[in-house]
């Protein structure tokens, strides 16, 4: 027996200390050792090396447990308390020297004329398929993938996936492609992402139909996408690898040549010496438009003449296979490249943004997320459809701020031309000025559109007559093109549409409902109940399948605004007072959207009396007289409800960095395979975030103690490893209710499906701090929970009342709009003090 411990003066130890046995196999044959968890791996393994009289040296081999999961410094004291059986196998830097021959003989043989890749001659390599397979299995760990970038392992593999013809395929493919995808969670490799390996993954994910092959070439493009350009190119110093972290070895030491030189910093240096054709400016920058112009490239030319182009070809087929199979991780990689194309075309202000819009809706995007709703409910899918929420909410906000120019968008003049023509707005009365031309387009009935035309929808306003063709740009000012679009989408579809504005010109002048109006402000009270303003900065916390469908419950709306006016009797000064009514019933309504339909929503706008909601809502509009759903204080609002977000992160975050007790959770639920099993005897888990807010460090403990740090927690779990985060998973483990599933529990979800942690929170506030804090650090989306939800709304409306008591308090009236003056004819002037 070897026993294993420090080489200091032994300690005394009673039976009830004793240090636990551990087997150790090495080709076959076993040794029973006796290890102290305080030792330092590297002492470890050269005293096992010994034991076996290896021929290897022990720098070159490694401790793995029997699930190949590399020995640290982190987790020794872990496999030690657990028993678990031990093996002494080749370093990671090893593995990573022998898949890298194993490449370079391969492309020896490919270059000579040979097709027959897979078995190279060399006798330190292995078959190439066995290479690629200790690729993607060793790629994330540090020490293996530094080794393989620094020996060219990058650049091989780059090349080889580069070929078409005679290339890889199959597993084979596969492997090489979970490896790529592995080293791009490091911040060195790129730089050999040619355009050609890029065109070779897209149309991959066009023609391939291999689950094992569409996951991660998925998520290489998503990566690729969400890559800041700006980031990447301020890499690109003389040196070539300024982002690259210096790698820590399993034991804690920092890899140095010779010369005591960091390892990455020599051997690049004397690799840059050699001839680069590469174009300094153009390595490493990626981002959304390098990637969307490769798109543009999928399809020939020829090709495209025939009525498709690569962008539409490319998401069709993305967007089809949201419902066309039932593999959930393909989906979730699919929806998340969609929902990193939006994000980071928005992001970078991309000219390509409206295009990549106009192609998904062109592609019904909406209706296949839509129908995603009732079988994604906590499951790998969630995240992404509530993420793909907020980019939606992004385009309507886009849209609501993109002006209406019909003399230069051809797609506006449409809509304001068949807005025309449904409405019948060409008939002049008696007395009608015919030569107050608007735009003076001439639509399919010959009829020039005047602003008296557009009066009778109510869209210009008393004295604007006069206006020209700047009314049309003035109409839906406040609510851009969005406003166009659900005007244009009610006329479309609202049965007899001409006869509803016959019915409002039949009126007395101060008894019409001015539609149009109407309909803008119908825009307006919609997108502050879904706060698309702040879209950007928060995902919602539960599924919106009337957000994915804008227009049309905008089309519901504005019917129940009309009936209201109608059966109220309102008069033009009562329009304030019916929007509030409106936005009231809005609120009650979709209050818990998750749990309505189409149906439900139809009978609360259209068959409830308007005795009722005059009764249910005559307090609270006699108690606010419409003030606060003024422009000002509806500014205010989103903007203390965006400080609200960013203060509530950081108090999450500080939490997280403060660490925090949790119950060791058994999983419940039969969809998750956890990594992590509980320990019966140690059920107490502590977690503590990293300074860098990068890592996760954690330890399970008998008993409390008072908080550890950082430093003395074993386990590490870094925040980029983490995919999702799944509530409801499982419960604590020594609950007296087993089968039970724990409403405070939740699981770490990592690649697979597989659970890298689960947990059982001690209260909902706990649930909440850590599950929104983790969302917040990953980038994605950002805080969903309930709690997190309250505290904002709580905060912004604590804040508002505080500022709005400067105001109110001294009888400051708030201005309905604010009247802007006209612009200076020349800079000769000074601002007065």
């Amino acid at each position: 027996m070897a026993t294993i411990s420090e080489p200091t003066p032994p300690t005394p130890v009673t039976r009830k200390g004793a240090i636990p046995t551990n087997m150790v196999t090495y080709k076959g044959r076993k040794i029973p050792a006796r290890i102290d968890p305080e030792a330092r791996v590297a002492y470890i393994v050269e005293i096992m090396s010994t034991s076996f009289a290896t021929k290897e040296h022990h720098i070159t081999l490694c401790l793995r447990d029997e699930s190949d999961t590399l020995v640290t410094q982190n987790n020794l004291p872990s496999k030690v308390y657990n028993h678990d059986v031990l093996k002494l196998v080749p370093s990671p830097a090893t593995e990573a020297l022998v898949v890298v021959t194993s490449l370079k003989t391969s492309a020896q043989k490919a270059t000579s004329g040979d097709g027959t890749v897979n078995l190279p001659s060399s006798s330190d390599s292995i078959p190439l398929k066995l290479a690629l397979f200790n690729l993607q299995k060793y790629i994330k760990e540090e020490d293996f993938a530094v080794e393989f970038m620094l020996k060219g392992g990058m650049k091989l593999l780059v090349k080889f996936l580069e070929r078409i013809e005679g290339g890889l395929t199959g597993n084979s493919l596969a492997y090489a492609l979970q490896g790529i995808r592995g080293i791009l969670e490091f911040e060195s490799g790129w730089g050999d992402l040619s355009d050609l390996f890029i065109d070779r993954i897209l149309n991959l994910l066009i023609t391939s139909s291999q689950p094992n092959v569409l996951r991660p070439a998925t998520a290489i493009i998503r990566k690729l996408v969400i890559s800041s350009p700006q980031l990447s190119s301020s890499s690109n110093n003389r040196d070539g690898k300024a982002g690259l972290k210096l790698p820590v070895t399993p034991y804690g030491q920092i890899k140095k040549d010779r010369k005591g030189k960091s390892k990455e910093t020599s051997s690049y240096n004397n690799s840059n010496n050699s001839n680069d054709t590469r174009d300094p400016e153009k390595i490493d920058q990626y981002g959304f438009d390098r990637i969307y112009s490769r798109i543009k490239g999928i399809i020939a030319e020829s090709e495209s003449t025939q009525g498709i182009d690569g962008v539409e070809l490319f998401f069709k087929v993305i967007v089809k296979r949201l419902e066309g199979t039932g593999d959930l991780e393909l989906v979730a990689q699919s929806l998340g490249l969609i929902n990193s194309c939006l994000r980071s075309g928005h992001q970078e202000n991309s000219k390509q943004y409206p295009e990549l819009v106009a192609v998904l809706e062109h592609l019904s995007i909406r209706r296949y997320v839509s129908r995603l709703m009732p079988t994604c409910a906590n499951n790998i899918v969630e995240p992404q459809i509530l993420n793909f929420q907020a980019r939606y909410g992004l385009v309507l906000q886009y849209s609501r701020l993109k002006p209406v120019r019909p003399g230069s968008n051809v797609l506006q003049e449409r809509m304001l031309r068949e807005l025309w023509e449904y409405g019948k707005l060409g008939g002049h009365e008696e007395g009608d000025d015919v030569s107050s031309i608007g735009h003076g387009q001439i639509g399919r009935t010959a009829m020039a559109r005047t602003a008296l035309g557009w009066k009778k929808m109510g869209l210009c306003q008393d004295g604007e007559e006069n206006a020209g063709f700047l009314m049309e740009l003035e109409m839906f000012r406040d609510v851009g093109e969005l406003g166009l679009e659900c005007l244009h989408y009610f006329a479309m579809h609202e049965d007899s549409f001409h006869n509803l504005i016959m019915e409002q010109q039949a009126k007395p002048a101060e008894r019409r409902c001015p539609i149009g109006k109407a309909s803008s402000e119908c825009v307006k009270i919609l997108c502050e109940h879904y706060k698309v303003s702040q879209a950007g900065h928060h995902s919602p916390s539960n599924f919106q399948l009337f957000l994915l469908n804008f227009t049309k419950l905008h089309q519901l709306v504005l019917r129940f605004f009309l009936r209201m006016w109608s059966e109220s009797a309102s008069q033009i000064p009562d329009f304030p007072k019916v929007s509030f009514l409106v936005r009231s019933q809005i609120r009650l309504s979709l209050s818990d959207e998750g749990n309505k339909t189409w149906l439900n929503l139809e009978q609360d706008f259209l068959a409830t009396e308007y005795r009722t909601i005059r009764d249910r809502q005559m307090e609270l509009l006699e108690k606010e007289d419409g003030m606060m759903s003024r422009s000002a204080i509806v500014e205010l609002r989103d903007k203390l409800g965006r400080e609200g977000y960013e203060f509530l992160s950081e108090q999450r975050i500080g939490c997280m960095l403060q660490g925090g007790w949790f119950n060791s959770a058994m999983v419940n639920v039969p969809d998750i395979l956890s990594n992590v099993k509980p320990n019966a005897q140690r059920p107490l888990r502590f977690l503590r975030l990293s300074p860098n807010r990068r890592v996760i460090a954690w330890d399970e403990f008998s008993h409390r103690i008072e908080n550890p740090s950082f430093e003395s927690l074993r386990e590490r779990l870094d925040i980029s490893s983490i995919a999702s985060i799944r509530p409801q998973t499982g419960c604590a483990v020594n609950s007296r209710s087993p089968n039970l599933v724990s409403k405070l529990s939740f699981s770490i979800i990592g690649d697979n499906d597989t659970s890298l942690l689960d947990l059982d929170a001690i209260h909902a506030a706990q649930l909440a701090e850590w599950t929104d804090g983790i969302r917040v650090l990953r980038g994605e989306g950002g805080m969903s929970s309930k709690e997190s939800s309250d505290y904002i709304h709580i905060l912004a409306e604590l804040a508002l009342k505080v500022r709005l008591l400067d105001i109110t308090g001294d009888g400051v009236e708030i201005p309905e709009k604010m009247a802007f003056g006209s612009a200076p004819r020349s800079v000769d002037f000074v601002f007065a003090k």
